[in-house]
């Protein structure tokens, strides 16, 4: 009876310390950590002297949550309950001095002499981030608070040693994502073969940027293709074209837009070339002098000033660095920054350290040694009529020979020799092309060729104008001008300037070595300008008579590829008479002499690429 009076003495006693308990947990309830998925209603319960891990167990088990109890958790319990799970929980911990932590799946235990306590450190994160990462993850305890420094980025975090632990790894996560995301690392890249700089070429008189390792990686990962000088790529003829027209209104206002032209031989002569603008006649499509294969230049972005830091910064312009955050993967909005050290021929790139096995792999990749080429060009002016005196039969389809020759009305021939060249047609339905226009893969024929322009020669029936040669790494124009530049003065509004127009002969041809090719095919990109000055005038401007050619063909390496420009008619009336009686009307022509002189020359082109290192 004594212990009964013990025990029920002492029940009083514990419903008073249970009593006291709820209210103070009630205060103190959890708000930003997991809640318990409790059943709902009470939790009815009888016990005599049970313990109190077997009392915890069935607790969970009935409410069907996971539990993990600790050695150091003791006791013993007697009492009839019916009272919600929580309030069930909290009367127990606090009775028996336990804490308990619901990371979300497992309910776990630890016996009160097991409370600890960890000191954190922050070297990237601030507390604010940690703070909204215990939040949105709902970690955080109220009835654990932590502690946190702003000034010393510290943070004190006391505990079940569970929750310790849990909340330690979330805050060196965040903390390693931020050191991730704000941590940067420079390296450069040294190239052998390729640019890192861009390289500035002069063509029509304009200066063209040919981009370079660093454009083309900012291109790629910055969104931002524009040259660290500001200067065109040569991919941008259409903008560089516009702007060469804004800037010759004035000219052309000083000509009253007078325009002549010499029908017949396909060329247009007026005041200006045609080509002029870089836009080329209405059927003489621009041919850019390289392909382009990547992303459109950016025109708009302001130069990199001298001296500048390594990166985007003001050369690449202020979009590049918005656009650059849009690449995701948690990236820095100023990263990356790639630039050229034109001294060393090197590229600097500052970005994250996880990306820097992607950039070397990369650049390895397309700093390859190209193959050196030579480009063999032979200019021929023939006489109208010995084109047959060649040799070659210009309708003839052989082995070596595939090309046509004729007047733009008779019908093509449907013959195709084995392997002829894949861009010549071989419809039936087509035309032969007009005004002598050809094109022709000779083969080992263009020696014979040139062996019978030699002979005609010596009848003065034919003239090998030019023999350029150039070496020219693969992938890369090679460009042969001959022209003569002169200068025309412009009045303007308030002040004159001087204009230069050019006329001759421009051949661009860009060589590509077909990779894995058993004889060595090299695609040729031809692009010729043919220009010549005549005795017509408009407002004292000679005018120029303009031809151009575009053309892509395989050829064999040491192969030659012949292509016939446009016929070139010259008409020339010349009179002379005797000084004074001359002029008398009507008699005076008796004192002329009137004569008329017209000739007929076709151009050709031979070109022969080869292979000098592999």
């Amino acid at each position: 009876m004594k212990q009964q009076r013990s025990r029920s003495s002492a029940v009083p006693r514990a419903c008073l310390t249970v009593a006291l308990a709820i209210a103070v947990h009630a205060a103190a309830a959890p708000a930003t950590a997991a809640e318990v998925p409790w059943h709902r209603g009470n939790f009815q319960y009888v016990v005599e002297n049970k313990d109190l891990k077997d009392v915890l167990r069935d607790f969970a088990s009935s409410q069907g949550v996971m539990t993990w109890i600790s050695p150091e958790v003791s006791g013993t319990v007697s009492g009839k309950f019916a009272t919600p799970p929580q309030k069930f929980l909290d009367t127990l911990a606090s009775s028996y001095g336990f804490v308990w932590y619901y990371d979300g799946t497992v309910l776990r235990v630890w016996g009160g002499n097991e409370v600890t306590s960890a000191t954190l450190t922050l070297s990237a994160a601030t507390t604010d981030q940690v703070k909204s990462a215990l939040e949105r993850m709902s970690v955080a305890d109220r009835r654990f608070p932590i502690r946190y420094d702003d000034k010393a980025r510290t943070l004190l975090i006391s505990g079940p040693p569970g929750y310790v632990e849990t909340v330690s790894a979330v805050v060196r996560s965040v903390d390693h994502s931020s050191a991730l995301h704000d941590g940067t690392e420079m390296r450069v890249f040294p190239l052998h073969y390729a640019r890192a700089a861009d390289r500035t070429v002069q063509m029509d008189g304009q200066s063209v940027q040919i981009p370079g390792m660093v454009t083309l990686l900012r291109g790629m990962y910055t969104h931002a293709a524009q040259s660290s000088s500001g200067l065109p790529f040569s991919t941008g003829l259409i903008e560089r074209a516009l702007a060469n027209k804004e800037r010759l209104r004035s000219l052309e206002e000083s000509i009253n837009n007078r325009t002549r032209s010499d029908p017949g031989d396909g060329a247009s002569g007026v005041g200006l070339p045609n080509n002029w603008f870089g836009l080329g006649g209405a059927q003489a499509p621009v041919r850019p002098p390289l392909p382009s294969g990547g992303p459109a230049a950016d025109t708009t972005a302001a130069p990199a000033p001298a001296g500048a830091d390594y990166g985007v910064g003001a050369g690449a312009g202020a979009g590049a660095a918005a656009r650059s955050a849009e690449q995701g993967a948690g990236g820095s909005s100023d990263l990356p920054f790639i630039q050229a050290d034109p001294r060393v021929n090197a590229v600097v790139i500052r970005d994250r350290p996880e990306r820097m096995a992607g950039y070397a792999a990369l650049i390895q990749q397309l700093d390859s040694r190209p193959q050196l080429l030579q480009i063999d060009a032979t200019i021929i002016e023939v006489q109208d009529g010995a084109l047959r005196d060649l040799g070659v039969d210009w309708r003839l389809h052989n082995r070596h020979l595939d090309l046509q020759n004729g007047d733009a009305k008779g019908a093509a021939l449907g013959y195709r020799a084995p392997g002829a060249n894949p861009g010549l047609g071989d419809s039936a339905d087509g035309l032969t092309p007009g005004g002598g226009m050809l094109t022709a893969v000779l083969g080992d024929a263009g020696r014979f060729l040139m062996t019978r322009v030699s002979a005609l020669e010596q009848s003065n029936r034919a003239k090998i104008v030019s023999t350029p040669k150039v070496a020219t790494l693969d992938n890369v124009e090679a460009i042969m001008d001959q022209r003569q530049r002169f200068f025309v003065r412009v009045a303007g509004y308030q002040s004159a300037d001087l204009y230069g127009l050019s006329a001759g002969v421009s051949l661009r041809v860009l060589p590509t070595v077909i990779p894995d090719s058993e004889a060595k095919q090299i695609r040729l990109d031809v692009h010729i300008e043919d220009g010549q000055l005549t005795s017509k005038t408009v407002d004292q401007i000679p005018v120029i008579s303009s031809s151009q050619i575009n053309t892509e063909a395989f050829v064999n390496d040491g192969e030659s590829l012949l292509i016939a420009g446009y016929e070139s008619n010259d008409d020339e009336n010349n009179v002379t008479g005797v000084p004074g009686l001359s002029k008398v009307p009507v008699l005076g022509r008796l004192f002329q002499h009137r004569s008329k002189q017209r000739s007929s020359v076709q151009r050709l082109f031979l070109l022969t690429p080869h292979v000098v290192s592999p």
